[in-house]
C-alpha cells in the first residue's frame, strides 16, 4: 500500500466512525423532530438529489484540475455539515444541514479517482475494495458508539460526536499529495463516457441500487415501531451491517466485478426478506450483516466501470456512477415514503422484486450476452 492511499484509507476509518454513529438514526431523529414517513421520504429523497446535482461536475472537475482539490473541499465541507446538525433545534435547520452533507457527496468520483490512481501495483478493485472496508470497519464502530449515546444523553449528541471524528479525518486528508490531471492534449474530445458497455452499465445500476436501497431508509422506524428494537439494538445492527461489508470486501474484492456485483445484489436483496418475515432480534442482525453486500455492491461496480473507459475519463465516469446513484437514492427514498405510509411490508415486498429482476439481468451480463467487461485501458497496471 502507498503512503498516500494509506492517508485516505485511515482517514476514511474516522470518517466511518463519525458517520456510522449517526447514519442509521437518521429517520429516528427525524421522526422525533415530528417529520411523518412521507415527509421523511421526501427529505431523504432531497438529500439524494443535493448528491445527484454534485456528481457530474465534480467528476469533470476531477479529471482537469486533479482530485486532491475536490477531497479537500468536501471532507471540510462535510464536518462543517456535521457541526450545522449538531447545533439544529428543528427539523429544518436540520434538513439544512443534512442537504449541505449530500451536496459533498460529491467526493465521491474524486476519491474513487485518486484510490485508483494511487493504488501503487495493486489493482483497482483491490484498492477500491480495501478503502470501502477501512470506511465500513470503522462505520462497524460508530453505530455502536452511537446507539450508547443517543440512550444516554439523546439522539442529537450523536451529530456532536460525528462533528469530532470528521475534523480528525479531514487532518488526515490534509496530508495527501497530489495527483496530477490527464494533460490537456490527451484528453478525448467528449467528456463523459459514452461506449455502450458503459451506458448498459449505468442503466443497469439505477435499478440496482433502487432495488437495494429502498429497504433501508425506513427500516430502523420499522423494526422500532412494529418490533419492539431499542436504539442500543439499531446501533449494533448498523455494526453487523459495516462488518458485513467489510467481511465482503476482503473475502471476496478479488472476484471479478461482473461476480462481485451479483454477489453484492444477493446479500443486499436477502436483508429486505429477512426484515420483511422475521420477528427475530438475531435474524434482524443477520438481515443487516448481509445488508453489508450494498457497499460491496457499489465498490464493485466502480471497479466494473474503471475497465469500460479510458484513463483520460475516470472521474467523469465515477461521476456519472455516483449521479445514477444519487437518484436511485432519490427515487427510491421518496417510493420507500409511499409505500410505508400505506403498508410497511409493501416496501420490502417491492424490494424483493426489483431486486430479483435486478439480478436476472446480472446474470445475463455474467454470462457475457450484453456487456462484458474490456481490458483496462491504464498502461503498466494489472487488472482482474
Amino acid at each position: 500500500m502507498t503512503r498516500d492511499l494509506a492517508l485516505v484509507v485511515i482517514s476514511l476509518f474516522a470518517w466511518g466512525v463519525g458517520e456510522g454513529a449517526f447514519t442509521f438514526f437518521q429517520t429516528l431523529y427525524m421522526e422525533s423532530l415530528g417529520a411523518t414517513p412521507l415527509l421523511i421520504g421526501g427529505i431523504l429523497s432531497a438529500w439524494g438529489l443535493a448528491m445527484a446535482l454534485t456528481q457530474l461536475p465534480a467528476g469533470y472537475l476531477t479529471d482537469r484540475l486533479g482530485p486532491r482539490p475536490l477531497m479537500w473541499f468536501s471532507w471540510i465541507m462535510g464536518t462543517i455539515a456535521a457541526a450545522l446538525m449538531a447545533a439544529a433545534h428543528s427539523l429544518q435547520g436540520f434538513v439544512i444541514g443534512l442537504v449541505i452533507y449530500g451536496l459533498t457527496s460529491s467526493v465521491l468520483a474524486p476519491m474513487n479517482t485518486y484510490i485508483t490512481a494511487a493504488r501503487g501495483t495493486w489493482t483497482p478493485a483491490r484498492a477500491l475494495s480495501v478503502a470501502s472496508a477501512s470506511f465500513t470497519l470503522g462505520a462497524a464502530l460508530g453505530p455502536v458508539v452511537g446507539g450508547l449515546i443517543a440512550q444516554t444523553w439523546g439522539l442529537r449528541q450523536i451529530y456532536y460526536f460525528g462533528f469530532f471524528t470528521f475534523g480528525l479525518s479531514t487532518l488526515l486528508v490534509l496530508f495527501i499529495r497530489p495527483i496530477a490531471p490527464a494533460p490537456p492534449s490527451r484528453l478525448p474530445r467528449s467528456a463523459l463516457p459514452t461506449a455502450r458497455p458503459f451506458l448498459n452499465l449505468l442503466a443497469f445500476n439505477g435499478l440496482g441500487i433502487i432495488a437495494l436501497y429502498l429497504a433501508q431508509p425506513l427500516t430502523p422506524n420499522f423494526l422500532t415501531t412494529h418490533r419492539g428494537i431499542t436504539m442500543e439494538q439499531i446501533g449494533l445492527f448498523g455494526s453487523l451491517c459495516s462488518l458485513g461489508t467489510t467481511a465482503l470486501a476482503l473475502a471476496f474484492g478479488h472476484l471479478k466485478p461482473t461476480m462481485g456485483v451479483t454477489l453484492g445484489l444477493v446479500t443486499g436483496i436477502s436483508f429486505a426478506f429477512i426484515t420483511w418475515l422475521s420477528h427475530s432480534p438475531w435474524w434482524f442482525g443477520v438481515g443487516y450483516f448481509l445488508l453489508g453486500g450494498f457497499r460491496f455492491y457499489r465498490a464493485m461496480i466502480l471497479a466494473w466501470a474503471r475497465s469500460l473507459v479510458g484513463e483520460q475519463q475516470v472521474g467523469s465516469a465515477y461521476g456519472l456512477i455516483e449521479t445514477v446513484n444519487a437518484l436511485g437514492i432519490v427515487i427510491s427514498a421518496a417510493l420507500a415514503g409511499w409505500l410505508y405510509q400505506r403498508s410497511p411490508s409493501l416496501v420490502y415486498l417491492v424490494a424483493l422484486l426489483l431486486g430479483i429482476i435486478a439480478l436476472s439481468i446480472s446474470q445475463r451480463f455474467s454470462a457475457g450476452e450484453s456487456l462484458s467487461p474490456e481490458p483496462a485501458l491504464v498502461p503498466g497496471h494489472g487488472e482482474d
